[in-house]
């Protein structure tokens, strides 16, 4: 009996260790990713538990999941490198130049172009020019984009029910139109564009970078890569442009986030947004219903490849690198099929429907401008600033004048 209960327990044991060593065996991917706050979901929950169900047993993207702004996520990125507690696999990684230059040139990340070799569906997925643009010179490759453009543009999110009830089927396709359309929902007591301050004035910088695009000046100047002075005409237009449409957003506007601006818009207390199709995507079904998308008026929509790119960083052992480097080949190759459904119009909302044929019949792409000015202008300026010239306590030609001082200060630290 004795050695019978020697033989279990050793049996026992000895299935415990298989189990253990069956564990090891699945190499985590540590990533972090967002969840929108207003929703309560993530436009990278699909591609979770598809990578973890194809690699079952093999890897297993080991998610942070964050509630917590873009820039603030931005900002996090900064920190973590400080502390050398990056997640593998980081989002976002083409936002910020500087940030972008420092990690490269400090070797924070990894060039993907071995790995893109060794799987050439990945490299077969990816439009030439998409990547030629998320390339460096020397050849290396440390920005992982998405394959196609399709779910990189951004535009206008309207409540197609509170349009109709100020007499529009559909958005104006003119700003003189837009204004009256503003003006109609205004009058009806809808509060017509839900807009934010705090963080980065990223939904009226889309408004108003999209107004002045629409003229020859202002495309040409937000062509440009770091612009040496933002004293212009063109700038001018932008804030002025500004300066009106907070007469028709909350109150308190400038005080809150874009998570603020984001959850109020989806509860149907404002008429229109401006965001991309990752919001869309991040939405529930039956708020999707309800809305629809078009280009800015003057069939201008944003985009930028570098927008959907993320990145490898170094410092990981080389199970975690190679799984890492096969989640970015997935979450390609995952887009790949989804954009195949969408350009088919298959089993789409309102809101996804429309979208697509705002994209099939645009005729006017303009870049993103947070990938073309400085980061702390865009973010530390404008936070420090906008409010003033918004209350009306410094006027347009002062806060140019200031933006240009502190982008000599910037240049000279640089």
């Amino acid at each position: 009996m004795i050695l019978a209960m020697i033989y279990l327990l050793s049996g026992c044991s000895k299935s415990s260790e298989t189990k253990t060593s069956k564990k090891e065996e699945v190499t985590s991917i540590p990533v972090t990713f967002l969840i929108n706050p207003a929703t309560n979901l993530s436009e990278n929950q699909e591609l979770v538990e598809g990578f973890n169900a194809r690699y079952q047993g093999i890897y297993e993207a080991e998610v942070e999941w964050l509630t917590e702004s873009a820039s603030g996520y931005r900002e996090k990125l900064k920190q973590w490198n400080v502390l050398d507690e990056m997640p593998v696999i980081i989002t976002d990684a083409g936002f910020d130049y500087d940030f972008y230059r420092l990690l490269v040139e400090n070797k924070r990340l990894v060039d993907l172009k071995p790995y893109m070799e060794a799987i050439p569906e990945w490299k077969a997925s990816i439009k030439p020019e998409i990547q030629k643009e998320c390339t460096e010179e020397s050849g290396e490759i440390y920005l992982a984009p998405l394959g196609s453009e399709i779910k990189s543009y951004a535009g206008i999110i309207y409540n197609k029910e509170l349009l109709r009830l100020a007499g529009y089927e559909t958005f104006p396709e003119t700003w003189e139109e837009f204004w009256k359309c503003l003006d109609a929902l205004k009058a009806l007591g809808v509060t017509p564009i839900s807009l934010h301050g705090s963080g980065s004035y990223w939904v009226p910088m889309l408004f108003a970078t999209s107004y002045i695009y629409g003229t020859r000046d202002g495309k040409t100047f937000l062509d440009e890569d770091f612009p040496d002075s933002y004293q212009n005409p063109e700038m001018e237009g932008m804030l002025a442009m500004l300066d009106r449409m907070y007469g028709y957003t909350f109150e308190d506007a400038v005080e809150i986030d874009y998570d603020e601006a984001a959850e109020r818009f989806c509860d149907g207390k404002a008429a229109i947004f401006a965001n991309g199709y990752w919001m869309i995507e991040e939405l529930p079904e039956n708020v999707k219903e309800k809305l629809q998308f078009a280009p800015f008026p003057g069939n201008i929509l944003m985009n930028s490849p570098r927008m959907s790119a993320w990145a490898m960083t170094a410092g990981y052992d080389a199970k975690v690198t190679d799984g890492a480097a096969k989640l970015l080949a997935f979450r390609v190759q995952q887009d790949q099929e989804n954009t195949q459904r969408l350009m088919n119009q298959e089993d789409l909302s309102s809101v996804e429907d429309t979208y697509i044929s705002a994209v099939k019949k645009n005729k006017m792409v303009m870049p993103n401008y947070q990938m073309k000015w400085e980061q702390e202008i865009q973010n530390d300026f404008f936070t420090e600033n906008l409010p003033g010239y918004l209350e009306g306590d410094v006027d347009a030609k002062t806060l140019l004048k200031r933006m240009d001082e502190r982008l000599t200060e910037i240049r000279a630290k640089k």
